[in-house]
């Protein structure tokens, strides 16, 4: 009679830490689902009038600078229906976001980052990131565009600063393994015209988007993981757009 009492306590107390290890579970993943929430409500739909673009821009630079807890975020990088919707980092030199996250720790996988010479409101803007088959990173979206399809589908960029937002069209897409000129911001007119020509001349295909001179810019650089490429020591694959106005965006219904 006390063995089967025993095994009956034995029971109960069993299925109640059970319950109780369940509960925990259940509380803790709800918080952490709550705290994605409150960091997905800052995927606010952008409006075309300047005036609401501005307020929205402050508001969502503001937003993740206290959600990071660290006022090197300067920006916001979208591209739609991708998993590039990530936060621009920008510190004193171009190794620092190498390898830390965009808390300010150190992780191997690092952030994306502006150039420290650049502006996100500047003529020529450039954007650092990893790619990598070993990590879940935003930038091994950009290894996609290989495929003319992936780009017929995913034509623009969102940039979204402390001043704006700004949108590009991009007009080129190419594996770099020896020129770095593109890296050169000090030129003159008629080199960074050039320079224009050559990034469209060397995309994989005709995206068909015109260039004019003195376009503004922003160029999307990483590793390439080609396998074409493997053998060279240097290759980055190199996205690289071109700044449409206002008007542009209503029209072509990049929002």
């Amino acid at each position: 009679m006390q063995k089967k009492e025993f095994k009956k306590h034995l029971l109960i107390a069993t299925f109640l830490v059970a319950f109780l290890i369940i509960s925990l579970f259940v509380s803790h993943t709800t918080h952490y689902q709550k705290s994605i929430i409150v960091y997905d409500d800052t995927k606010i739909t952008t409006s075309s009038e300047p005036k609401a673009e501005k307020i929205y821009a402050k508001k969502i630079i503001k937003e993740l600078r206290e959600h990071y807890g660290n006022d090197d975020v300067v920006g916001k990088l979208t591209i739609k229906d991708t998993g590039i919707d990530t936060p621009i980092m920008q510190s004193s030199n171009n190794d620092y976001y190498l390898n830390h996250n965009e808390y300010g720790s150190y992780q191997a996988e690092g952030s994306i980052y502006e150039d420290y010479r650049t502006s996100l409101d500047g003529k020529k803007v450039l954007i650092f990131g990893h790619s990598s088959p070993n990590w879940r990173v935003p930038f091994n979206e950009l290894e996609k565009y290989y495929d003319k399809s992936f780009y017929d589908t995913h034509k623009y960029i969102t940039v979204t600063s402390e001043e704006d937002v700004y949108q590009y069209e991009i007009f080129s897409v190419y594996i770099e393994t020896s020129d770095f000129s593109y890296m050169n911001l000090n030129i003159d007119d008629d080199t960074y015209n050039k320079y224009l020509q050559k990034y469209k001349d060397n995309s994989l295909y005709d995206t068909g988007v015109k260039i004019a001179v003195n376009d503004e810019i922003i160029i999307l650089q990483t590793c390439s993981n080609h396998s074409k490429y493997s053998s060279y020591k240097k290759k980055y694959l190199l996205v690289i757009g071109k700044k449409i106005n206002k008007e542009e965006k209503n029209e072509k219904g990049t929002n």
